[in-house]
C-alpha cells in the first residue's frame, strides 16, 4: 500500500466518523467530546515518558495528562485512529530513537488524526471567515486558527504545507521560524510561559477548554458567569482571561458572541467526562 493510498483511506474513514458523530465538515471539534460521542472512553493517564494508548477489544483511549494541549489533543485523535481501524493494542512511549514515518499503522493513525482535526473544508471556512489569504497568512492569524482546532501551531502549519498543500515549502519554513512563545508575547504584550488559547470574533461551534493557571484571550467587554475564570488584564485583542479552579464558566459578549469556557486541574488524571467538574462536586 502506498502512502497516497493510506491517505486516502484516512480521509475516508474521517469523514464517515465525523458524519457519525453529526459534526459538519466545516466545523472544528473538541476530540474528547467528539470520542465519547462515538461510544469511546478518554482517560487521562500520569507519567512522564507515557505518550499514548488504545487496547484493542475496548472501547477506551489513553491520553497523556503531562503533555502540552495540542499534542494530548493530536495524541487523542491518534489513538481513536487505531480504534477506528481495529488495529492491534498500541502503547506509545516516549522514545525519540524511534521513527514512525516508516510503519503502515502508525502513518495511517497520524493522517486519519491529521484529516479529523483539521479537514479542508474546517480550514478554507477559517480562513474565508477571517479574510486571510492562505499566501499571505501570518504566524498570528494561524495561530489563532490552530487554537480553535486544538492544534499546535506547528502541526497546523505542516498540515497546510503537507496535506493540504496550501503553502509552499519556503512558506512553511518561514512560519516556522515564529515560535508559539514569541506569538503569545505578540498577543499579551508580554512574555509568558504557558498555555494561550486565542479566541476571536470567528470561534465558533466548540466551547473554549482550558486548564488552571492557562490564559485565553477573548473579544472585549466580555461578561463571565461562574468562577472558574476571572479577567486579569486587557490586550490590544480583547480581554485576558484566567482559568482558576475546575468547572465550568459562561463568556458572553455582545455581538452575538457567547462560549462556555471549561477548566480542568492541571494535568488531570481520570476519565475525561469528569475532567470539568468542580472540586467541591469531586470531594462528595
Amino acid at each position: 500500500m502506498t502512502r497516497q493510498d493510506i491517505a486516502r483511506m484516512a480521509l475516508r474513514a474521517s469523514i464517515e466518523m465525523r458524519r457519525k458523530a453529526k459534526i459538519p465538515l466545516e466545523s472544528p471539534i473538541s476530540i474528547y467530546d467528539f470520542a465519547e460521542a462515538l461510544g469511546v472512553e478518554v482517560r487521562f493517564v500520569g507519567g512522564s515518558s507515557f505518550s499514548g494508548m488504545y487496547a484493542k477489544g475496548h472501547d477506551v483511549v489513553f491520553v497523556p495528562a503531562e503533555r502540552p494541549s495540542g499534542r494530548r489533543v493530536f495524541t487523542c485523535a491518534h489513538e481513536l485512529g487505531h480504534w477506528r481501524f481495529g488495529h492491534g493494542t498500541r502503547v506509545e512511549m516516549l522514545d525519540f530513537e524511534r521513527d514512525d514515518c516508516e510503519i503502515p499503522d502508525e502513518i495511517l493513525a497520524n493522517q486519519f488524526a491529521a484529516y479529523l482535526l483539521m479537514p479542508s473544508r474546517a480550514i478554507n471556512a477559517a480562513f474565508q471567515q477571517r479574510s486571510i489569504q492562505t499566501k499571505r497568512a501570518s504566524a498570528l492569524e494561524l495561530y489563532a486558527i490552530a487554537c480553535q482546532f486544538g492544534v499546535g501551531y506547528e502541526t497546523l502549519v505542516t498540515h497546510l504545507r503537507w496535506s493540504e498543500s496550501l503553502i509552499d515549502h519556503a512558506q512553511m519554513q518561514d512560519l516556522l521560524k515564529t515560535q508559539p512563545r514569541n506569538i503569545r508575547a505578540q498577543i499579551l504584550g508580554a512574555t509568558s510561559p504557558g498555555h494561550l488559547v486565542f479566541t476571536d470574533s470567528h470561534w465558533n461551534t466548540i466551547p473554549v477548554d482550558l486548564e488552571v493557571g492557562d490564559l485565553a484571550v477573548v473579544p472585549s467587554g466580555v461578561s463571565l458567569r461562574g468562577a472558574s475564570a476571572r479577567i486579569i488584564q486587557n490586550c490590544r485583542f480583547g480581554d485576558v482571561v484566567e482559568a482558576t479552579r475546575p468547572g465550568v464558566t459562561q463568556a458572553i459578549c455582545s455581538g452575538n458572541w457567547a462560549h462556555m469556557i471549561r477548566v480542568s486541574r492541571k494535568q488531570f488524571v481520570g476519565r475525561g467526562v469528569f475532567r470539568h467538574l468542580e472540586e467541591d462536586d469531586e470531594n462528595n
